[in-house]
Formats: structure tokens, sequence, C-alpha cells
């Protein structure tokens, strides 16, 4: 091989290395982009108050920078409900603690109706304070349901939010501790109807 062959060589390598590197780079800062924390996923799931349609699109969360990885390439029929449903994952900070959350979009095949994010047995995050988590960030709640009969172990809670440059948005969240593990799970409602069943 020629030394000119050879310093060809070296060059484009040393370019390739440099756009795997750039790469790289770049799929990191798309990856921590996606990244939430729990106020400010219910937030993004809220639809706009520009936004002409009262309830949420199938399309809804397929774009680049979302925060959930969907795992259902399309709809899915569930018997149990008599509804479609879309699975996901999310990473969600509660509190500075990253934590995987199960997301479910559900409704009917036009458009989808619920928002679940679900967290399973985790001993990572205890009970957390949803209402102080959503106030610190500017989110105002109001009561629409209480069932709190023993905070440190079980309950449910439902809100309505108003947040800025949303439309009305209802919460319900349920949470249930065991032997040091907690499950909890969030829906998010476009309606009011559908969150007081």
């Amino acid at each position: 091989m020629s030394v000119f062959k050879l310093k060809l060589f070296v060059v484009v390598n040393r370019i390739i290395l440099f756009f795997l590197i750039l790469l790289f780079c770049n799929n990191q800062q798309a990856t921590a982009q996606k990244t939430y924390d729990l106020a400010g996923i219910i937030e993004y799931f809220a639809l706009d108050a520009s936004d002409v349609a009262t309830i949420q699109s199938w399309d809804f969360g397929t774009e680049t920078s979302s925060p959930v990885k969907w795992t259902d390439a399309q709809l899915q029929w569930e018997e149990a409900s008599s509804t479609y449903v879309k699975h996901g994952t999310a990473q969600i900070n509660i509190e500075e603690t990253p934590v995987t959350f199960t997301i479910i979009l559900s409704g009917t095949k036009i458009v989808v109706n619920r928002v679940q994010l679900n967290l399973s047995k985790s001993a990572l995050v205890p009970v957390f304070e949803l209402e102080r988590i959503l106030s610190s960030a500017g989110i105002v709640t109001s009561y629409i349901k209480c069932d709190n009969v023993m905070p440190k172990s079980f309950g449910t809670l439902a809100y309505f939010l108003s947040i800025s440059k949303k439309k009305e948005t209802w919460v319900a969240y349920t949470w249930q501790c065991l032997k040091g593990e907690c499950s909890a799970n969030i829906n998010i409602y476009y309606d009011c109807l559908s969150a007081k069943q």
C-alpha cells in the first residue's frame, strides 16, 4: 500500500469515527430530552388550549421527542374492558428519583379517552404526594373525590387540574403499599364524566 493510500485510509477512518461520535452524542441528547418529571408527563398528555380537539388522537406521543417508548406497533383490542389499548414505557422522575412507568392509552378506535401511568411494586419510591408535586410545578389542583382511607397504605384521590395553556384535565391517583413496596396508578381523563366513574 502506498503512503498516499495509507494516509487517505487514516483520514477516512477519522472522519467516520467523528461522525459516529457525533451521532452517539445526538442520540444521548435525544434520550435525555425524553425524561420528564411527574408533573411534566401529566402536562405532556394534557390537551393544548389552542387545540380544536377535545379528545386525544392515537397519533399523539409518536413524535421523535416523545417521552414514551411504545411496545405496541398497532392498537390492541382488550376484550376484558372492551376497549382499544396501546402500551409503552417512560422514564419519569419523582422528586429526582428516576422510575420506569408503564404507559397505557385506551379508547375507541378513533380517539384516546384515558391515559394510564402505572408504577408496579417499586421499593424505590414511597407513596408520593401528587398534589404537592403538581402544585410545586404551578399546576392548580381541586378535589373532585377523596377515598383516602389509610394514607400510608392505600387510597384514591381525584383532581380537576388547571394547567397553564392547557385544556381542562382530570386525574385519578390510586396507590397501595405492602411490605415496603408500593404500586401507583395515575389515570388522566379528558372529560369529567370519565373521571367520576
